[in-house]
C-alpha cells in the first residue's frame, strides 16, 4: 500500500433478517454438540474514485433441513476511506480489513437471535479470515464456508 490509510465506519445497518425454525427436527441427547455449517460472504465496491467503499456481509447457516432452525443475516456498511484506494489495494481492505471490522456486530447479532428465539446461542468461529489475502475460501465470491460448534 502506498503510505497509511485510515478509514472510518460511517454507516452501518442490518439489511435482512431471516430466522425460521424446523418443527421436523428431532434434538439430540442434551448437551450434545452439533455442528452447524455456516457460510459468510463478503463483498464490496470502491467509489470511483477510491475515497468510499460500500461493502456487505452476508451469513447463512446451512443445512436447514437437517437443523433445528436457519438463519440468514446481511449488514450493509460504509466506509470513508482518508486516501484514495488503488485498484491493487482494494483486495486486503475487502478480503481482511472491512470483514473484521463488522464480524463483532453480525457475530453478536446471530448470538442474539438464536438466544432470543429460545435456543442456545450460535457463536460464529473467528477462522472465517484468511492470514493473508487470497488465501482461503472462494476468491471470486469472497464466500468461507466453516463448522461453527452449538450446544443444544
Amino acid at each position: 500500500m502506498s503510505g497509511r490509510i485510515n478509514f472510518e465506519l460511517n454507516k452501518l445497518r442490518l439489511i435482512k433478517s431471516l430466522f425460521t425454525t424446523n418443527p421436523g427436527y428431532h434434538p439430540p441427547a442434551p448437551g450434545e454438540l452439533i455442528a452447524m455449517g455456516v457460510t459468510l460472504r463478503n463483498g464490496g465496491e470502491f467509489s470511483v474514485d477510491g475515497g468510499q467503499a460500500h461493502f456487505v456481509q452476508s451469513f447463512k447457516t446451512q443445512a436447514a433441513y437437517e437443523m433445528p432452525f436457519s438463519l440468514e443475516v446481511e449488514f450493509e456498511a460504509l466506509f470513508a476511506l482518508s486516501a484514495p484506494v488503488t485498484q491493487t489495494e482494494q483486495e486486503p481492505f475487502l478480503v481482511q480489513v472491512f470483514p473484521q471490522v463488522i464480524f463483532p456486530f453480525m457475530r453478536e447479532y446471530v448470538a442474539e437471535t438464536t438466544r432470543r428465539a429460545g435456543f442456545p446461542p450460535l457463536l460464529i468461529n473467528q477462522s472465517f479470515y484468511p492470514d493473508s489475502p487470497g488465501e482461503g475460501g472462494d476468491a471470486n465470491t469472497g464466500e468461507k464456508v466453516v463448522t461453527s460448534k452449538w450446544i443444544h
